[in-house]
């Protein structure tokens, strides 16, 4: 099995031209139309999609406003790609390990089958992010699914296996969603709690609030990561305050009983989503 990595020059152009925010296109809205809609596609679709969201005219508009945009981008590209192409051997090489911890993300979530080689990946090269960290996301539709890792310009592949736990975080999201009855009891779980969750990240759907912390209880700050990928699960002493903060907190507070999940190759269930809440409600201000 190989990862479904795929390196695509037009949607690293339109997300290099939105992040470096020029000027010349400042009347189209990138922000607007130049989003995860068209990752995943080839660029004869993508301009298609352009040409609904935008129209005809405009569409035209558009892509003479690029031409000059392009020999910049070319320049970028040259560094750029060969970064990508640095990161997508990092991930193949190691992707036993991503294996070994994708099938401990199945047996939590209740799942026997999912096919993580037919998950298209799209790396995209952030030109502005100081991070020190890839980012990724995921896409989620009845008929099509994809992940996209965005890895900040210059940041060379990492000596240590963080960066495979944050892919496994987002195909974790994908597994979840395979199993209907868990997702309906997160989804109820949500419902019931949905004034502790709003106040403590309004910006950010509550669902996938806490659907972020449940994953992150294993994964990437979690004993998962620890037990598969090498990882230390850092220990928490502030409060938290923001969705990072809460990730980590609930990795470290969460640790013996994911453990106990994990090692007794038990499912997330009731149980375990009761004491999450239960921990919230505790350390929530």
């Amino acid at each position: 099995m190989n990862l479904k990595i795929i390196i695509s020059r037009f949607s690293n152009l339109l997300f290099f031209i939105q992040k470096t925010k020029q000027s010349r296109l400042v009347g189209f809205d990138l922000q607007k139309h130049v989003d995860l809609s068209f990752y995943g596609k080839g660029e004869n679709e993508i301009w298609e999609q352009i040409n609904q969201l935008i129209g005809n005219q405009n569409v035209e508009q558009f892509k003479e406003a690029i031409v000059p945009i392009k020999p910049i981008f070319a320049s970028y590209w040259q560094k750029a790609s060969r970064n990508l192409i640095l990161w997508k051997r990092y991930f193949q090489n190691n992707l036993l390990l991503f294996q070994r911890a994708i099938l401990k993300a199945k047996k939590l979530s209740g799942i026997k089958y999912f096919a993580a080689a037919k998950i298209p990946i799209y790396f995209i090269s952030n030109p502005v992010s100081r991070n020190k960290e890839i980012n990724a996301w995921f896409s989620w539709t009845p008929k099509k699914k994809n992940i996209v890792v965005e890895i900040p310009l210059g940041l060379e592949p990492s000596s240590s296996f963080f960066p495979v736990s944050i892919l496994v975080h987002e195909f974790f999201h994908l597994i979840l969603m395979k199993n209907k009855k868990l997702f309906s009891v997160i989804t109820e779980t949500t419902k019931e709690n949905k004034e502790l969750l709003t106040k403590l990240l309004k910006r950010m759907p509550n669902r996938i609030f806490l659907e972020e912390l449940l994953i992150s209880s294993f994964v990437p700050e979690g004993y998962l990561s620890e037990k598969y990928l090498y990882t230390k699960v850092s220990s928490c002493i502030e409060e938290p305050k923001d969705l990072l903060t809460w990730r980590e907190f609930v990795a470290d507070k969460l640790y013996q009983t994911a453990k106990k999940y994990i090692d007794e190759s038990r499912e997330i269930d009731e149980e375990y989503l009761k004491n999450l809440i239960k921990l919230i409600k505790r350390n929530a201000k």
